[in-house]
């Protein structure tokens, strides 16, 4: 085993000068040490970027048949882990980060903070925890459930919306929704299709007959099936009347 000073570059050799002397020496590489070991027949060689250094490019070379290394060599980087980002928001990293270097992280007005507000620069060249990012506070349109609406056209931070059903359909969920931080206060509910009573097939009658002769068999015919009366039924149509009656006045 020797070493060879390079510049900054500090080369170990593992294997003796035999095993390497057809193979050219490597090219230098600022602030890393390169290990080179015989292995199954052929020459590995191994960057390792010194602390404070993040490598760039292909870590393991190996001299081949030819005797020339199959890639490049890499270079190291100041800086240990990967420069942060952080659309909508600002950190306090001013230059390369250093391993156990810590950042905190801040949003800009009209955003909200996903994660963590610090995380710190390991020695595996990662950050932890992973660097968040910034969310608006104001939400998307909200969806439609089948056969449903929404009424509101603001979507914006505090805004609020109303779901509603169709007819024959009643809603599971809630109802008001507000705009919380980006997202709606609570899930997307749906309509449920309600099941018809006795007398709405009987009254259905009417209107799947287009001759009024034919509906109006249809009609009776249904009634005495269901065991209703004609009374019952009239009760019904006089307070569906005024349910319309009131609706027209609103």
């Amino acid at each position: 085993m020797f070493f060879q000073f390079v510049g900054f570059l500090v080369l170990v050799r593992l294997t003796s000068a035999s095993d390497v002397e057809n193979c050219p020496d490597p090219a230098s590489v600022d602030n890393s040490i390169f290990v080179a070991k015989q292995e199954e027949g052929q020459l590995l060689g191994t960057y390792f970027c010194l602390q404070g250094y993040h490598l760039v490019g292909k870590r393991t070379i190996h001299c081949n048949a030819s005797m020339v290394w199959d890639a490049p060599s890499p270079t190291c980087h100041l800086g240990h882990c990967p420069d942060p980002a952080l659309f909508n928001g600002e950190f306090n990293s001013l230059g390369p980060v250093q391993m156990s270097d810590n950042i905190t992280f801040q949003c800009d007005d009209g955003y909200i903070l996903m994660g963590s507000s610090w995380s710190q620069c390991l020695e595996d060249h990662t950050w932890e925890p992973p660097l968040p990012i910034c969310k608006s506070r104001d939400c998307g349109p909200p969806g439609n459930p089948a056969h449903g609406y929404f009424e509101g056209n603001d979507f914006n931070a505090g805004s609020n919306i109303t779901y509603y059903c169709e007819e024959r359909y009643c809603l599971v969920g809630t109802q008001h929704q507000q705009c919380v931080d980006g997202e709606w206060s609570s899930t997307l509910p749906f309509c449920q299709q309600v099941p018809q009573t006795e007398l709405e097939k009987v009254l259905l009658a009417f209107q799947e007959g287009k001759d009024l002769c034919q509906a109006t068999k249809d009609f009776l015919k249904r009634l005495k099936e269901s065991g209703l009366i004609m009374e019952e039924v009239k009760y019904v149509l006089e307070m569906k009347k005024a349910e319309l009656e009131a609706k027209r006045l609103l």
